[in-house]
Parts: structure tokens; C-alpha cells; sequence
């Protein structure tokens, strides 16, 4: 059973990007470790979903009414797409991010990085391929919904095939950074324990402006380890001021 359990996506180890490489390895590490994360303001995205979900479920049933009156065929037609949608606006709004973290005694080093999702790909093509199978059966017995047919599974294929060759789609979800700080950069420490999120601020220069701008990275923290991260951010941070309060994370 942990075997089956190790084998799902989610469960999967975080490997760090091939060609990174940590600045201070030189450096006893005081502590590291991997997570994956949501760096933006979750509870507009969380919003976001809920407010989409109810949209195009009313919309799905309004539209399979009015189009199709049948239950069974509208269901059978319909079922795939609304699955599909949703699996859509999920990836859209529950985008995670992978974080490796690296603390010494000179400061942090943060690397981020994400690659583009397969997970929802693969699920396109498949529900492509079961519209196309299930509408086969609904053309049999009603061969009036054809032109329905054509344009529900071929667009989904067309679909499928536009985003898995599109060079531009795979840029858009990649990323990679990797930002080193010194411990005396950090002007100002903000601890969420509710959220396991530690948030630095430092000074970061505008070229565009020739101005100093306060500017913030982000901590993402596991629920068993916040503590001990905390605190050895606080014990090498003795003359920094720090906060206990509600982060919420932005997006730049």
C-alpha cells in the first residue's frame, strides 16, 4: 500500500533543477529543505474556484437543457466537458510552486523553480478519447446530436494537440530563480505561524527609478519544522525586528 501511495504525482520527491548549483556550499548548512507551494494570495484564488465551480455548474445544466433536452444524452455529452472544465480552473487557480531552502550562517539561499504540468495534459487526452467514445454510442442512437459530437470531442483534440506543441505555453509555465541574502540584509522579519510563512524584507534597488524599494522574499515552511525554522531565523536575526502576524503573500 505505501508503494501505491509513493506512486501518486503528489507524493513524489522534490528533485532540485539539474543545473542548479548552491552559492555557499562551502557552508555548513544550518538547516534545508523542500516544499511545494502557492506564492500568491490564495484566498482571492480560493474565491476565484469557488465562484467559477458555481458558474459553470449552473451554465453546464442550463446549457445541456437547452440544447439537449434528453438527461442520458446530455449527461454522457456534457460529463466530460464539465470535468474537463473544472480540471482547467483547478490548475489555474491551485498552481504550486516548487522551493528549495538553504540557511547558513552568511544568510538564505532560495531556489525556485516549476516546470510545466503534465497531470492536466494527460487528463485531456483522455477525456478525449472517452467523449469520443461515449458520443459514438449517443450518434447510434441519435444520430441528430452528430454535429454536436464533431465539435465537443474535436475541439478538445485540437485542443490537446495546440497546447502540447505550443513552445509558448511550455515558457509560460517554467520557471527558475535562485536569490541568495545575507542575514544582514534583512530589515524586518514577519512570522505567520497560522500559515507556516515567514516573510524577510530587505531593500532592493529600482534601476528603472535610482530608488530603494522595501521588497520581500518568501519562507515557506512545513507544519512540524516552522518552529525550529523560525527560530534559527530569529537566533541569527538577534538585532532585527520581527512581527507575529497574518502574511498575506504578493504576487509580482
Amino acid at each position: 500500500m505505501n508503494k501505491l501511495t509513493q506512486a501518486l504525482p503528489w507524493n513524489h520527491s522534490i528533485e532540485l533543477p539539474e543545473k542548479h548549483q548552491w552559492k555557499h556550499t562551502n557552508q555548513h548548512a544550518l538547516l534545508e529543505w523542500k516544499i511545494k507551494a502557492r506564492p500568491y494570495n490564495t484566498t482571492v484564488a480560493n474565491t476565484m474556484f469557488a465562484f467559477l465551480f458555481l458558474f459553470s455548474t449552473l451554465s453546464f445544466g442550463w446549457l445541456g437543457g437547452m440544447f439537449n433536452p434528453t438527461p442520458s444524452d446530455s449527461i454522457v455529452i456534457g460529463m466530460p466537458f464539465y470535468v474537463l472544465t473544472l480540471i482547467a480552473i483547478y490548475g489555474t487557480t491551485h498552481q504550486k510552486t516548487k522551493f528549495a531552502y538553504r540557511l547558513t550562517e552568511t544568510g538564505i539561499e532560495v531556489c525556485e523553480w516549476k516546470a510545466p504540468g503534465k497531470g492536466w495534459m494527460i487528463a485531456l487526452k483522455w477525456l478525449t478519447v472517452i467523449a469520443a467514445i461515449a458520443v459514438i454510442f449517443v450518434v447510434a442512437l441519435d444520430p441528430s446530436a452528430f454535429w454536436v459530437a464533431l465539435a465537443g470531442p474535436g475541439g478538445m483534440g485540437l485542443l490537446y494537440l495546440g497546447l502540447a506543441n505550443s513552445k509558448q505555453f511550455q515558457e509560460m509555465h517554467s520557471l527558475y530563480r535562485h536569490n541568495v541574502f545575507t542575514w544582514n540584509e534583512i530589515k524586518h522579519i514577519y512570522i505567520d505561524k497560522s500559515r507556516h510563512l515567514i516573510s524577510l524584507e530587505y531593500e532592493w534597488l529600482n534601476e528603472n527609478i535610482n530608488k530603494t524599494l522595501p521588497w520581500w522574499t518568501y519562507i515557506f515552511c512545513h507544519k512540524r519544522d516552522f518552529e525550529t525554522i523560525a527560530e534559527i531565523i530569529l537566533s541569527e536575526n538577534t538585532d532585527t525586528p520581527h512581527t507575529r502576524e497574518k502574511i498575506e503573500v504578493l504576487q509580482f
